[in-house]
């Protein structure tokens, strides 16, 4: 079994490397988007604290 699959990954190693570049540019593309919507959200929050605060 160990044989097979160490051929097995051996065969498809450059594919599994493409893979694994595309999952992770995905990955990081959603984390960017998830903190800019994060900090949008809280310079929302404080564009509205100082608001209250001048009226």
């Amino acid at each position: 079994m160990a044989d097979f699959y160490k051929e097995f990954l051996n065969k498809k190693f450059q594919k599994h490397l493409y893979y694994n570049r595309d999952w992770y540019m995905c990955n990081f593309a959603i984390t960017f988007f998830m903190g800019m919507v994060a900090m949008e959200r809280i310079w929302n929050r404080l564009r509205q604290k100082q608001e209250k605060t001048s009226n």
